[in-house]
């Protein structure tokens, strides 16, 4: 049988808060491209910067989880 996820409402805060830090890779910290994510995504796939195109969207897929958390403990 497979462990269950935590449920908000059964982790301290400390928990909470550490369940939704994200962190930053240096790629999107220091991009050389401005604009919405989306602007910045499509200039480094047009100047085929992969490593940047990977990390803009790792790092935007884990802020919709991170606002997905946030909407479930407010509305816990």
């Amino acid at each position: 049988m497979e462990p269950q996820a935590e449920s908000i409402a059964d982790m301290s805060i400390k928990e909470i808060y550490a369940s939704m830090e994200v962190q930053m890779p240096d790629e999107v910290k220091y991009c050389s491209y401005t604009g919405s994510y989306e602007e910045v995504i499509h200039k480094a796939m047009k100047d085929k910067n992969l490593p940047v195109v990977r990390s803009l969207i790792e790092y935007r897929d884990d802020m919709i989880e991170r606002d997905k958390k946030v909407k479930e403990l407010f509305n816990a």
